[in-house]
């Protein structure tokens, strides 16, 4: 099985590592100076267990010598998969499936839904619909990871803690077929020592992953605090709170169940401990944060479903204006 991972930060490193070592023929698809950088030095990741091993992943800055493949990984911020459109279609084939690896709404989720998302694309995350006409969501197969892992500098990877990544047609329920590429990705990731699931619901799985980035990315932004501080101290823990209660209002509009309690999910962020978020790690490094996809589209989806989040509103704006700061700063 051909397998390209585009993407060299620290969930396409990660995914590069450990898929690496199983059968399939995986390859790394970075920058030109990315890709450089892992030839030269490979690439380091520190376990769980504060092992460190030293790999030397196949790695390439040129799509197009690589032909098509069984599997793309799309492991960039949700921001950034407009740039990777050119390097994407030289690696598709006729039964190509391909992975986004996205935090917050991904720009397929109206695929095959019912009103009010009806096929039709979302603003916040797709603005001029370019992604929803150059990458058929037929092809998609949805992801969420719970993996914590983060850059732990050059060519370094630190994974912090959980196995965990759930997988699903992006047509969900609806999409009447059951996708042979997602028994694919569940058995690799399996063979790769990862903890990984199918479900016939990948929205709702999202909707979990979410539930906690939404509340605790941003306040760690204005605060500055790991997870588990955000998680343990009452003012932010209450304010997070309220925020995944709106999120919630919005997302039952849509459909979704949720089996765990928001209380319970918080317990899931505390457990991960004195963890920077990603988008932290963002903020800190001057790059920009992820706010369209976490907070702008539940808010864009709160507004076909007629559903007020004040709070979500009121956060969005202060991140937003706080992240200006310091590009206008730099």
């Amino acid at each position: 099985m051909k397998v390209a991972i585009i993407g060299a930060g620290a969930v396409g490193g990660l995914l590069a590592a450990r898929l690496g070592a199983t059968d399939a023929e995986v390859t790394l698809v970075a920058r030109p100076n990315a890709a450089s950088a892992i030839r030269r030095n490979g690439l380091t990741m520190v376990t769980p267990l504060n092992r460190v091993a030293r790999l030397t992943p196949r790695v390439t800055d040129d799509s197009l010598s690589l032909g098509p493949q069984d599997l793309v990984f799309l492991c960039v911020k949700a921001h950034a998969l407009r740039g990777t459109i050119d390097t994407l279609t030289p690696l598709l084939g006729p039964e190509t499936a391909i992975v986004p690896m996205v935090n917050g709404i991904p720009w397929w989720y109206p695929h095959r839904q019912p009103d009010p998302l009806a096929d039709r694309p979302l603003a916040s995350v797709d603005p001029d619909g370019l992604l929803w006409r150059t990458i058929d969501p037929d092809r998609v197969v949805g992801a969420t990871s719970f993996v914590a892992v983060e850059g732990d500098g050059p060519c370094r990877i630190r994974h912090v803690s959980d196995q965990r990544f759930v997988f699903g047609d992006a047509g969900g329920d609806l999409g009447g077929r059951d996708n042979p590429a997602v028994d694919r990705i569940v058995t690799l990731f399996g063979q790769a020592g990862f903890q990984p699931a199918k479900t016939a619901d990948i929205r709702q799985a999202i909707w979990v992953k979410l539930w906690g980035n939404l509340a605790f990315n941003p306040l760690s932004v204005l605060t500055g605090s790991t997870l588990g501080r955000l998680c343990n101290d009452p003012g932010t823990r209450e304010t997070g709170r309220a925020m995944m209660l709106e999120a919630k209002a919005v997302a039952e509009k849509l459909g979704v169940v949720f089996t765990t309690s928001v209380d319970e999910r918080i317990a899931m962020a505390a457990g991960v401990g004195d963890f920077k978020t990603s988008m932290l790690q963002d903020y800190e490094a001057g790059r920009r944060l992820e706010l369209d996809a976490i907070l702008g589209s539940v808010i864009e989806l709160a507004e076909r479903c007629g559903v007020d989040v004040p709070m979500l509103r009121a956060v969005l704006a202060m991140v937003d204006l706080r992240a200006r700061e310091r590009r206008e700063a730099a």
